[in-house]
């Protein structure tokens, strides 16, 4: 006489990916986006540019060709604990209200 099949559970991994978003030294939020220019400088560096939609933080550091978003982003933390890394602050743009004139 035969037995029932047994049945086998599939066990599914998640794949880990690259973070697109991260978090900012500067007000805590995880608004900190990396974008790379596709212009490469002088000595055939790639211009990456910081961002924080939070608190308007933006930073630009000349990296390696074959750094990704993650390798910036430690560098980053890197030199902004330790004070090397020039950092400006942009403003959001503000948006036009149209007055209230009272008149409908």
């Amino acid at each position: 006489m035969g037995r029932r099949r047994k049945k086998y559970k599939k066990v599914v991994r998640k794949v880990r990916r690259i973070p697109s978003v991260f978090q900012c030294p500067n007000c805590g939020s995880r608004s900190l986006t990396i974008e790379f220019n596709k212009e490469f400088d002088e000595e055939g560096r790639k211009i990456a540019v910081i961002r924080c939609g939070t608190c308007g933080l933006r930073a630009e550091m000349h990296v390696p060709e074959i750094y990704e978003t993650v390798d910036v982003y430690g560098k980053f933390i890197d030199r902004f604990t330790e004070g090397t890394i020039e950092i400006t602050f942009v403003k959001k743009a503000e948006e036009e209200v149209p007055e209230f004139t009272g008149e409908i």
